[in-house]
């Protein structure tokens, strides 16, 4: 009875299960599930099957994956058709029937192996029939998946979009970087899992958090081999880029087939978006993390010494360690049962340099509470994680004699701004309170202390606490600039001194710019300039450097074309009195360039920053309302816009210092107390 069954052919319903599995964007004409939900599909017999109705438990499904399937290795599943179904495990139920037409529906384990399956019926255990392929993805929509995710909103943005933002620039001037993540486009499903394949463990192709660690680890090795460094003959070919939408599929492209768009090393952040893409083509809610002000190289430790002349230029060699403008991540959201209780959510994906121990010994899944908690037992790279949202940058200044000379330390600018794309939105959002307690607060010193102890208790150097460098004499400077300056434009750079003090000071004032590299590399120097002046005490009511304890300069630049990721970076470097006590301030700024081009007379206005330009003669000061800051505390001089005149010119220096401090939008407001 079983020899007679012959199957003529098998309907997989694809466009309708696929809309059912959320994959249809994927293809109407290719089976694509997701595990832990039934499908159904009808089976077209060459003779009718009433007489074999009470033989159906001889009627079977087997379902296998890989280059060696195998019921050990759960790669494949034998599984009766039958009048019931079993929701935990591979199953096979009739729902409808007649006499050549079978409706199975179909049932896959909600934590069974990713991949390309195939379909196959069994007849009285021996012979078999192919029935045809299907594809296997994770479940965001079941409850019982390791990467469920309960809100609607999230599953969409997370797995379904395909297109977002990656952000770049710096902290004061947030860019979007339009991205196509095309997660869903027709060949991406086969390269992520042709990527996949690389890894031989397919038994454990069940598990997120092993898939995520392979998919980093593989895509950072193949982004180190594909991307080309970027000469000047390339440069033209990389700005020209930028005026189109960039996306994923055409790097994965080039990576896996070597056909696709050649990447640059200026683009580091798209191996977090190709990531990204992989990771939502296979079913793991995942996004891109932007870190600005991102401490990267220290090994886990929490100081970061940065090397400048005794003129204020930086100066790397021997530098441990770099303040990077912007770091990318991706981070991705799944269970983890491997781990205590609590860390599931949110995960960074974390590739490292390879220690020895196969694949995954390139990638970390670390959870984002980790590092919040500081938890450095949790995973190797941990520490590293912790350091680059809550290391102390040290500015020395290297002494013609050789000797090195503690300038100033600022660890609330590292790690204060981390963002990424808001939820069903195209805007920015803030997540920084994911990775760090708010700054001051009881919570984040009881977390500095637990890994000051765990540093100290593994013998490490304790990283910790910068050595103190507060001059004998108080001195206030005050350093602005726009957040941003359009490509071959002006930049307007203001710096105010304040002299608190009963005393006179001398004043040795270096101010210059630099361009750096996105990574905190020095790209090249500008420009520099000196200058050298009296404060007079506590009197703030003339802007002239010769005359006055508050001196306020406005300079101006032009940056010279060249790789469209570099920054500028303005600094200033102070030296006052017989104590030979120096302070160092920089910020940077980042060189935009406007995706729509209009006529070269056409004026680019700074959508951050705004800069009054008045040409009719005024017979009195007028109120000036401005982006700027300094501005604001101000008005215009009725003989030259550029002048200002002070509001509190009849109080002290130290009502000035607090005019600064309350308005809070100053870009840099450190205090030399």
């Amino acid at each position: 009875m079983g020899q007679a069954l012959s199957i003529k052919s098998c309907d997989f319903h694809a466009a309708e299960n696929n809309e059912e599995h959320h994959t249809k964007a994927i293809s109407s004409q290719h089976l694509t599930l997701r595990r832990g939900q039934s499908f159904t599909i009808t089976l077209n017999f060459r003779a009718p099957t009433h007489t074999f109705l009470s033989a159906l438990k001889k009627v079977a499904l087997i379902a296998q994956t890989g280059e060696q399937p195998s019921k050990i290795n759960k790669t494949q599943a034998i599984f009766p058709i039958s009048s019931l179904g079993d929701q935990k495990g591979w199953s096979a139920a009739v729902e409808e029937r007649d006499a050549q037409h079978w409706t199975v529906s179909v049932s896959t384990p909600v934590d069974a192996v990713i991949g390309h399956y195939s379909l196959l019926l069994q007849v009285s255990g021996r012979k078999q029939y192919p029935l045809g392929q299907f594809t296997l993805l994770f479940n965001p929509w079941n409850r019982d998946d390791a990467v469920f995710l309960q809100n609607e909103a999230e599953r969409t943005e997370y797995v379904l979009n395909q297109n977002g933002f990656i952000y770049l620039g710096t902290a004061d001037c947030i860019q979007e970087e339009p991205w196509d993540f095309g997660q869903f486009e027709k060949d991406v499903m086969d390269l992520s899992l042709k990527l996949l394949s690389m890894d031989k463990q397919v038994k454990d192709w069940n598990q997120p958090a092993h898939v995520a660690r392979v998919v980093g680890a593989l895509l950072h090795a193949l982004k180190k081999k594909s991307v080309l460094p970027i000469s000047q003959t390339q440069a033209a070919q990389e700005g020209a880029l930028l005026y189109k939408r960039r996306g994923s599929v055409p790097i994965l492209r080039q990576w896996l087939t070597g056909q696709g768009r050649a990447v640059y090393e200026t683009q580091a952040w798209v191996s977090a978006a190709v990531a990204c893409t992989v990771l939502r083509c296979l079913g793991i809610p995942a996004r891109v993390v932007t870190t600005f002000d991102s401490a990267q190289g220290t090994v886990g430790s929490l100081l970061v010494d940065e090397y400048y002349s005794e003129e204020g230029l930086q100066n790397g060699e021997g530098q441990r360690g770099h303040i990077w403008v912007f770091q990318t991540s991706v981070e991705c959201w799944m269970n983890r049962p491997d781990l205590s209780q609590g860390y599931g959510g949110w995960q960074i994906l974390h590739p490292r340099t390879p220690n020895g121990v196969g694949v995954l010994g390139s990638c970390s899944l670390v959870p984002v509470r980790a590092v919040k908690e500081g938890e450095l037992q949790l995973d190797p790279a941990v520490p590293e994680l912790f350091a680059a949202v809550n290391a102390s940058c040290v500015v020395w200044k290297c002494c013609e004699d050789g000797k090195l000379e503690l300038t100033n330390s600022n660890r609330k600018d590292v790690g204060n701004c981390i963002s990424t794309k808001v939820v069903g939105s195209d805007r920015c959002e803030d997540i920084t309170q994911n990775y760090k307690y708010p700054a001051g607060s009881l919570q984040e010193k009881e977390v500095l202390e637990r890994v000051q102890k765990e540093r100290l208790k593994l013998g490490k150097d304790n990283g910790m606490c910068p050595p103190s460098c507060e001059p004998w004499d108080p001195l206030h400077m005050f350093f602005e600039a726009s957040s941003s300056i359009p490509l071959s434009g002006d930049g307007q750079l203001s710096v105010t001194l304040i002299n608190p003090t009963e005393e006179e000071k001398k004043v040795h004032l270096v101010i210059g710019a630099q361009a750096l590299y996105y990574n905190g590399v020095l790209a090249a120097g500008l420009w520099r300039k000196k200058q050298f002046f009296m404060l007079k005490p506590n009197q703030g009511n003339s802007l002239w450097p010769q005359q006055t304890p508050c001196t306020h300069m406005i300079l101006s630049w032009a940056p010279p074309m060249g790789s469209q990721r570099q920054l500028l970076a303005p600094w200033c470097s102070l030296l006052f009195n017989t104590y030979t006590f120096t302070y160092t301030v920089t910020q940077h700024l980042y060189i935009h360039s406007d995706t729509l081009r209009g006529p070269q007379s056409q004026l680019q206005l700074d959508k951050y920053t705004a800069h009054p330009v008045v040409r009719k003669h005024l017979g009195r000061p007028t109120e000036c309302r401005t982006g700027s800051p300094l501005s604001r505390l101000g008005s215009l001089h009725p003989d030259d816009p550029q002048k200002a005149v002070l509001k509190n010119e009849e109080g002290p220096a130290r009502k000035m210092y607090q005019a600064f401090q309350t308005e809070g939008r100053c870009t840099r407001v450190p205090s030399l107390f």
